[in-house]
């Protein structure tokens, strides 16, 4: 989590944690702060509304994305066959 302690944000600074805003990645002092800025200040707003729009996009384009046949048997196999690596003992 993300806790930024300044009285006041800059636009900059809620550039910088948008994304962690949009993800709900922020502690709620710092959340309300982000908040409270976009609702003052129309860029950020659009910024984090744009950001947050972007995101859905690109999920929803993972989401249709198919994964090949053969990597997914290629990943079973290797989750099947993976043993985990003994562990050394002090002496």
């Amino acid at each position: 989590m993300k806790v930024i302690s300044i009285s006041r944000f800059a636009c900059s600074e809620v550039a910088e944690l948008a994304d962690a805003y949009i993800d709900n990645e922020l502690l709620l002092e710092t959340k309300l702060r982000v908040v409270g800025h976009a609702r003052n200040c129309i860029d950020c707003r659009e910024w984090i509304e744009g950001t947050a729009r972007l995101k859905r996009v690109v999920q929803a384009a993972a989401r249709r994305q198919e994964t090949p046949a053969h990597f997914r048997r290629e990943l079973r196999d290797a989750i099947r066959s993976y043993r985990p690596a003994t562990r050394r003992t002090r002496e």
